[in-house]
């Protein structure tokens, strides 16, 4: 298809007999000398005078009342005025027009017109023009903007968009309007870093600006950061597709170049630590990033960002767990005690600064095992309750996932977000994750199936987390013999839980059910080899029993009932449920 001219011959066409003969009219006689120029008259005046007139000197001399009008008004320089009066009368019909088609109305060759391009470049910069990509052959076409026609026809300069004194919110909705404009293929790459910087350049008392011109990017890789910190703002978004960000780039090898980069951790947003791949272990989706929590702590403090709820992990507060005294022996009591001692606020902030000061790992990390019912967890959460600390309890069974790649996420997301906890909260929670056979036993060697392979992911995600670990970690395990040695080296402070021996027994009796003798307590005791977790099981069942049938009901006989049937006797190694 042969494209004709776009811009529209005038009505009022000035009648041309021979070239010398308009030579010599220097005003045409359809213009009124004394009549009040207006903008849009300016503009029909320019673009009637240009018609085939190559841009000679003549044209300017004959134009040049309307041109100094229009250039005065707007702001802008004399070849600017010709060339925006140009696109104004195409827009005005509904078309656009491109540097060939201005050529051709002007009746001159392409190249004479195309020494203008940084003019109309400046005229994009300006929000006077728009470019629009053409599809069949990759060039810009340009129209006027719609705001700058309203200008002309209430005839006022027009005013750029300014955006002075935005707030947060409103610096990532403006950096949207810019990138949007990209994405349509409305600004070239180069045009939008510079509005992005304009944005910056007008906003600089803003946190985010000033946290990100602290940190000293290239222009390239601060439009990187903000499009990924408008998605978090604006939409809660936390990965980001790689086609998500090399829409950012004009020419295909830019958008290779640094796809490449990034994905082989050669770029300075890896390198340096401000992005990162959405798994960094294991299952690896290279084509999915994130803002690390580095980026998140030093660029978007003053934003109220929810972290995602992570799965399996919940938050439990000091002060809503109940106190209770624990029986242990010495030995224990012993270790326990000293951790208590560690983990109260004043110690632990001294001990942190000492071994800070000495290049030392600040993490305290620590491992409760032994026996199911021995008071692991519940030392945990007492030893919470006594220093004020909260609890992130980490649910093994709910992390993993079916999916390939999930279980990975949502492991690295957990020590994500107890970073983040631990830096708004007054005292550094506690990290417990409550029954973790199954993520500290051994990694399987030359894994080949998918279980596998995600198994030992998840472990190599823990150990490196561990390394870094800056905070308390509290791990409980009932099958110690399996922990894969990496692990063993990693717990700074290992307690081992027995089952309680004959006297503590007795107070765990007395304790919970207070209203036993002594005697029946040292009978029980003795009678039955239970763990802790067990004679709470059977003080339960009597509170209920209490409560449905009156404390009468509950006697000594009961309670030996209710011990009888909280074994349960497999009778010649048969399990039960099984033939």
């Amino acid at each position: 298809m042969i494209r004709g001219k776009k811009i529209r011959k005038p009505l009022r066409k000035l009648k041309i007999q021979e070239k010398a003969e308009m030579e010599q009219e220097l005003t045409p006689d359809f213009i009124d000398e004394d009549e009040e120029l207006t903008m849009l008259s300016a503009v029909d005046l320019i673009v009637t005078l240009a018609e085939d007139s190559e841009l000679s000197s003549l044209f300017f001399e004959k134009a040049d009342r309307f041109i100094t009008f229009l250039s005065e008004r707007q702001g802008i320089t004399k070849i600017q005025a010709v060339l925006l009066a140009l696109f104004a009368e195409s827009s005005a019909s509904g078309n656009k027009s491109d540097f060939a088609d201005v050529a051709r109305y002007l009746d001159c060759n392409s190249v004479q017109v195309l020494q203008y391009k940084g003019e109309v470049d400046d005229l994009v910069r300006k929000g006077m023009l728009r470019m629009i990509r053409n599809n069949m052959n990759g060039s810009y076409d340009y129209a006027v903007t719609q705001s700058f026609l309203e200008s002309l026809a209430k005839n006022e300069p027009f005013q750029r968009k300014s955006y002075k004194n935005a707030s947060g919110i409103q610096f990532f909705q403006h950096f949207y309007d810019i990138t949007h404009l990209r994405h349509e293929d409305e600004l070239s790459s180069e045009l939008m870093f510079e509005e992005i910087e304009r944005l910056m350049d007008e906003n600089p008392d803003l946190s985010y600006v000033k946290a990100l011109r602290n940190i000293g990017m290239s222009a390239e890789s601060e439009a990187v950061v903000t499009h990924m910190c408008r998605h978090l703002v604006l939409c809660g978004t936390v990965n980001i597709p790689m086609s998500h960000l090399v829409f950012l780039f004009d020419a295909q090898h830019q958008k290779y170049n640094f796809d490449r980069a990034m994905s082989e951790g050669r770029h300075f947003l890896v390198k340096e630590g401000w992005v990162e791949n959405a798994f960094s272990e294991g299952f690896k989706d290279k084509d999915e990033y994130q803002l690390t929590a580095k980026a998140r702590e030093t660029l978007l403090q003053e934003f109220d960002i929810k972290q995602p709820e992570n799965k399996g992990c919940d938050v439990v507060r000091s002060d809503s767990i109940v106190a209770k005294e624990l029986f242990f022996n010495d030995e224990v009591m012993h270790q326990l005690e000293g951790l208590a001692e560690l983990l109260d606020e004043g110690h632990y902030m001294s001990i942190c600064n000492r071994l800070k000061e000495k290049g030392r790992r600040q993490g305290f990390a620590c491992l409760f095992y032994g026996e199911p019912g021995t008071g692991k967890t519940e030392s945990v959460l007492q030893m919470a309750k006594k220093t004020g600390r909260d609890i992130m309890q980490v649910n093994i069974s709910q992390v993993k996932s079916m999916w390939v790649g999930e279980s990975e996420k949502n492991i690295k997301a957990i020590f994500d977000r107890y970073r983040a906890v631990a830096k708004n909260s007054k005292k550094v929670p506690i990290l417990l994750f409550n029954e973790a056979d199954a993520v500290i036993g051994k990694r399987k060697e030359g894994a080949e199936s998918s279980v596998d392979k995600m198994e030992n992911s998840i472990q190599n995600i823990i150990l490196q987390e561990m390394e870094t670990l800056d905070g308390i970690m509290i791990a409980t395990t009932n099958l110690v013999q399996n922990m894969d040695d990496a692990f063993e080296r990693r717990f700074l402070y290992k307690v081992k839980f027995e089952k309680p021996e004959l006297a503590q027994r007795t107070k765990i009796w007395q304790s919970m059910l207070p209203e036993l003798s002594e005697k029946t307590a040292e009978k029980l005791a003795s009678a039955y080899d239970f763990s802790g977790g067990q004679i709470e099981n059977i003080t339960r069942k009597c509170d209920i029993e209490s409560i449905l049938y009156g404390n009468d009901y509950v006697t000594d006989e009961k309670i030996e009932q209710y011990c009888r049937e909280e074994k349960i006797v497999k009778k010649g190694g048969a399990r039960i449920g099984f033939i």
